[in-house]
This record gives structure tokens, C-alpha cells and sequence, in this order.
């Protein structure tokens, strides 16, 4: 029989099995980390994992939002200004890239096998929750941008999905080639930046 918890316990069980996940996950990955592993490190039994997570993969969407919302919050402090240059522009991009590839949690689910058995197993409206949250974060900017003329009329949707297009180019390194990839990120950031930011001629 699966025990109970005090609220006390379940808050300190909850954020142990994210703390474990997240270093499991970041070495193994979602498919090859088993429920019983977490449950093993955290000290409970495998069924009660089910009190704090639907499924493993849940799990693994909670930490990869954490990961990313804490990505977005270094990009809104060091470039939330009135205004913004291409060259600023391009310079957040390839900052937000940088962290990316620099985060081990996060560059799992940049590995194709992690995102495609993500996309199987998360609950169907988690995605499009996910995307509601990236307009949510950057409209803000995207709006005080336009609205003081530096950046094109586009909606915060399409302005968002392209964003989140130039990051996805992650997934396609071994595709574009390990000796191409700098320069042709560098080329897409530039590209992105002057169709998206307005500079007085």
C-alpha cells in the first residue's frame, strides 16, 4: 500500500525528485531513466512517485520549463531596453544559444530521441501550454519594441515562432555539418535580426 505524505514531506519529496531528475536526466535522458531510479535516490517507494507526477516525462517537461524560464529571465535582464540594435538583436540570439548549449538538461532535449518521445507520452495540451508561456515571457519586449518603432508590425505569435524556429536549429547540427554550424547560425542570427529590427538609414 502506498503511503501518505504530510504536506511538509511532499513538498521536500517534490522538489528531491526534480533535483534527482534533473542530474538523471541530464546524463541519461528521458527513455534510458527509470521511475525506479528516481524513487530509488529520493528514498520512497516506486508507486508513490505517482503522487507527485503523472508520469516520468511529466517530470521531465516541469524541469526542462524551470531550465528554460531561468534561460529567459538572463535574456530579459540583459537585454530588456527601450530600444534595441540588429546587432544587440543578433547578439541576444546567439547569447540564448550560448546558455542552451551550455545547459546539459536542456541540450537532452535537443537530442532528437528525447524530444520525439516527449512528444508521445507528454499530455496532449502540455505543448501548447508551453508555446502560450513563450509569448507570454516575450511579449513584453516584443511590444515595447514595436511600439517605439525598432521592431517590425508582426504578431507576438509569429514573432515568437520564428524565435523558437532559430533555436530548434539545435536539433539539426549533425545535419548542417559540425564545420559549418558557427558560421551558419552566426549567418541565420544576422539574417533574423535584420528582418526583424528597424535601424534609422
Amino acid at each position: 500500500m502506498v503511503r501518505g505524505f504530510t504536506e511538509q514531506e511532499r513538498n521536500v519529496i517534490r522538489q528531491q525528485l526534480i533535483a534527482v531528475g534533473k542530474q538523471l536526466f541530464s546524463e541519461f535522458g528521458v527513455k534510458k531513466t527509470s521511475i525506479a531510479q528516481l524513487t530509488s535516490a529520493v528514498g520512497i517507494a516506486q508507486g508513490s512517485f505517482y503522487q507527485f507526477f503523472e508520469s516520468k516525462e511529466v517530470l521531465f517537461f516541469d524541469i526542462l520549463e524551470m531550465e528554460e524560464a531561468d534561460i529567459k529571465n538572463k535574456i530579459l535582464l540583459k537585454y530588456d531596453h527601450d530600444n534595441i540594435t540588429r546587432q544587440e538583436f543578433k547578439e541576444m540570439l546567439l547569447y540564448g544559444l550560448n546558455l542552451i548549449d551550455q545547459n546539459p538538461f536542456i541540450k537532452r532535449v535537443f537530442q532528437g530521441e528525447s524530444m520525439e518521445h516527449l512528444v508521445r507520452k507528454l499530455p496532449p495540451e502540455r505543448l501548447p501550454q508551453h508555446a502560450e508561456k513563450d509569448e507570454w515571457v516575450l511579449s513584453p519586449l516584443i511590444h515595447k519594441w514595436q511600439e517605439n518603432n525598432h521592431m517590425v508590425h508582426h504578431s507576438t505569435q509569429t514573432i515568437t515562432a520564428t524565435l523558437r524556429g532559430f533555436y530548434m536549429i539545435l536539433l539539426h547540427k549533425k545535419e548542417i555539418g559540425e564545420e559549418l554550424y558557427v558560421d551558419a547560425v552566426d549567418l541565420l542570427a544576422e539574417c533574423l535580426a535584420t528582418g526583424l529590427i528597424k535601424e534609422s538609414t
